[in-house]
C-alpha cells in the first residue's frame, strides 16, 4: 500500500509546486514595457501631459518636438488613448531584442472598445518608450 501512495504523493507535490509557481508569477510586477504603457495612459487620464510625453520614443519626439504638438496629435487622432475609461493588456509579441508589440484593449471615453497595438523600443538606458500606436475599433456590447 505504501508503494502505491508514492506516485500519488509525488503527483500532489508536483501539482502544489505548479500552483505555487503560478501564484508567484501572477503576483509579479508587469513587464517593463507594459508599465510604460500603463504609466502613459494614467498620465493622460490625470491630465499629466508632461508625464505622458516622457514615454514617447525618440522617433515620436522628433516628429513632435514640443509638448503642445504632441498633445495636439494625441487629441486629434487618439481620443481613446487621451481619455480612456479603462484598459487591459493583451498579447505581447517580441519583434527583436529591443522592440516589442503590445496589444491593449481600451474602453474609450464613449464606452466603445478599441484594440490598440503599441510599438515600443528599449532605449540604451534600458527604459522602454512608445514608438507608435495604431487603433482599430472593436464591436462592443454596450460596454
Amino acid at each position: 500500500m505504501e508503494t502505491a501512495m508514492k506516485p500519488f504523493a509525488l503527483l500532489i507535490f508536483a501539482f502544489s509546486f505548479v500552483v505555487l509557481a503560478a501564484v508567484s508569477v501572477s503576483a509579479q510586477e508587469p513587464p517593463p514595457w507594459q508599465q510604460t504603457i500603463d504609466d502613459q495612459l494614467r498620465s493622460f487620464q490625470s491630465g499629466d501631459d508632461v508625464g505622458a510625453y516622457a514615454h514617447a520614443a525618440p522617433n515620436v519626439r522628433s516628429m513632435y518636438p514640443t509638448l503642445e504638438g504632441f498633445m495636439a496629435m494625441v487629441e486629434g487622432g487618439y481620443p481613446q488613448v487621451r481619455r480612456p475609461k479603462s484598459w487591459k493588456m493583451g498579447t505581447a509579441t517580441p519583434l527583436s531584442e529591443s522592440q516589442i508589440a503590445q496589444e491593449v484593449i481600451i474602453v474609450g471615453p464613449d464606452g466603445k472598445l478599441w484594440k490598440a497595438l503599441y510599438m515600443l523600443q528599449r532605449q540604451a538606458d534600458g527604459r522602454w518608450q512608445i514608438s507608435g500606436v495604431s487603433l482599430r475599433g472593436m464591436k462592443s456590447f454596450g460596454v
